[in-house]
This record gives structure tokens, C-alpha cells and sequence, in this order.
């Protein structure tokens, strides 16, 4: 399957067995069980004019170099936010931050939204999350779950071994 980011907000998020997005605190462990999500991930980011992520993620992640601007969603000052050139801090209703976001781009950005599972649970909530794509890993996590049933606000349009990718009705 060929990924295509639209414009409006993406998400994209890697998943265990078991739902969960993280071992030990980090996303990369459940690669290893996810062998065709590292091509699919840099596929989505290389059409992005965003990464948007949340605090918690961008802690945890290496996020020193990103290809695009990086807003990085946060209740609390992150110091290591020099760390990243391109990367600021946005803070607020998610609902503003995302307009603010796209109005900074001058129209319709493709914002890739990289999570966590908060993050993302809280686009779907709010009916910002225009698709999401779901790796899924042979593995499972131990910690940052995601409920899948959210996304049932969001019509399933293909599936494979790797992928589930759901845009909104």
C-alpha cells in the first residue's frame, strides 16, 4: 500500500499485540516485530510539512533532527527543546493549537502526528484527525495503550499484515 498524507492532520502510531505503543517507555522496541514499519513511517514523513507530537513522546524519542518544523504538544516546559532547531512548544485547547498550526502553514499543511496514543486519542475525541495508519508489531508492549475501539469514529479503508489505515466518515 502506498502512503498518502492528505491535507489536514495524519496520525500515525505503532502498536503492539496488545495494543500497547510503548516497552520500557519507548516506541522502537516494537519495531523489531514491525520489520516494514521503519519504510512506511519515513514514507509518511517525507510528505509531511509538520510533525507534531506529544510531550511525553518528544521525551522519550529521539527527536534532535526532524526533516520538517516539529510542534511539540505540551502541559509543561521541556527544556530539551533545544535540542531540535526546528521544534517549538505549543500548549492550549488542542483544538487551537491545531488551528493555529494550520494557519501558520497559510492553508491546508499536512500535519503528521507522530503521538503518543494521548495525543492521538484526543485528535479522534475532538474530530481533529483526519486519518490515522497503524503499524502493528508481532510484539507486545508493556505500557501506553491505545484504544483501538476510538477508532471507530473513523471508517477502515484498507488493512494488510502491517497496516490498518482509518480516515474519518
Amino acid at each position: 500500500m502506498s502512503a498518502r498524507l492528505v491535507p489536514g492532520v495524519n496520525g500515525c502510531l505503532l502498536v503492539g499485540t496488545n495494543l500497547a505503543t510503548t516497552i520500557a517507555g519507548r516506541s522502537h522496541p516494537l519495531r523489531v516485530g514491525a520489520p516494514s514499519d521503519r519504510e512506511f513511517f519515513a514514507a509518511l514523513r517525507s510528505q509531511a510539512d509538520l510533525i507534531l507530537v506529544g510531550g511525553k513522546t518528544f521525551m522519550a524519542e529521539p527527536y534532535r533532527h526532524t526533516p520538517v518544523p516539529l510542534a511539540i504538544y505540551a502541559t509543561s516546559n521541556l527544556l530539551a527543546v533545544k535540542s531540535n532547531p526546528v521544534a517549538r512548544m505549543v500548549s492550549g485547547e488542542i483544538s487551537d493549537v491545531i488551528s493555529k498550526l494550520r494557519d501558520s502553514f497559510g492553508g491546508e499543511p499536512k500535519i503528521l502526528c507522530e503521538g503518543g496514543p494521548t495525543l492521538i486519542s484526543a485528535l479522534i475525541q475532538m474530530e481533529l484527525l483526519d486519518q490515522l495508519f497503524l503499524s502493528r508489531s508481532t510484539l507486545n508492549g508493556d505500557s501506553d495503550f491505545f484504544d483501538v475501539d476510538q477508532t471507530k469514529k473513523m471508517l477502515l479503508v484498507s488493512s494488510s499484515d502491517v497496516l490498518d489505515h482509518f480516515r474519518k466518515q
